[in-house]
């Protein structure tokens, strides 16, 4: 692997990796104090709007890490070489990405039209816009879940190529394996959600944050095992 895609990929996996903890950290603190759509739908939307700034800027921090995500894949298939799993691995991060940019841009609209809309309206009217955002909500569910689901077979790919060609270390290639495993068990509870059967609000939580620090250290790992290639190449061609 040349010197140049290794570097770029220590890069871009730090980046994504701290673009997500400034994000994610950003969004929580802003969201903990939201009231309740019922009963005060005005109290709701009027909190919303307190905390629109942190939250655009949030929306595109995490916009700008699923970029980084797509460059990740584009340096794993140089990385592994090209061939029919390299290739899954490109596809997957790459769609994982644009599924998670259409994503956050259907939580900036969604958020964005209560903004503009919401202020002074009407109990009935504030119903009306309830109703439309409700629609939005159904697009960002699936969204999530598109989301979870490419971004688990990037991590699988990943997991199992590294595995295979002992190119970067086990112990990486295994925690591939388990982040996928918690992408698809956070989607398998969000698909219970749906048939009206979930964990308890507890486990779901606990799948969520084990997932997101399982992603932090990942990114970092990856990041340090590309760079660490780079420098081995270096080592080879001095002594060449």
């Amino acid at each position: 692997m040349e010197a140049e895609w290794a570097r770029t990929g220590r890069a871009f996996a730090w980046a994504y990796g701290g673009l997500l903890i400034v994000a994610g950290v950003l969004v929580t603190v802003v969201s903990v104090g939201i009231p309740p759509t019922a009963p005060d739908l005005a109290k709701h939307y009027a909190y919303i709007r307190q905390i629109w700034p942190e939250l655009y800027i949030s929306f595109l921090l995490f916009m700008a890490a699923f970029v980084c995500l797509m460059v990740i894949g584009v340096v794993l298939r140089e990385f592994f070489g090209r061939s029919v799993r390299s290739e899954l691995l490109y596809a997957s991060f790459v769609a994982a990405a644009i599924v998670g940019m259409l994503w956050m841009l259907a939580q900036v609209g969604s958020a964005q039209v209560v903004v503009r809309d919401s202020a002074g309206l009407s109990f009935q009217d504030l119903n009306v816009l309830g109703a439309s955002s409700s629609v939005w909500s159904g697009v960002i569910n699936w969204l999530q879940r598109g989301y979870l689901l490419f971004a688990s077979l990037g991590t699988l790919w990943t997991g199992r190529l590294a595995l295979q060609q002992r190119s970067l270390p086990g112990g990486l290639g295994w925690l591939s394996i388990a982040l996928a495993v918690f992408y698809w068990l956070g989607l398998a509870n969000l698909v219970l959600f749906d048939a009206g059967v979930s964990f308890s609000n507890e486990a779901g939580s606990l799948l969520v944050a084990l997932g997101a620090v399982l992603a932090l250290v990942w990114s970092g790992w990856l990041g340090w095992a590309l760079g660490h290639s780079r420098d081995q190449l270096g080592r080879t061609r001095s002594n060449a």
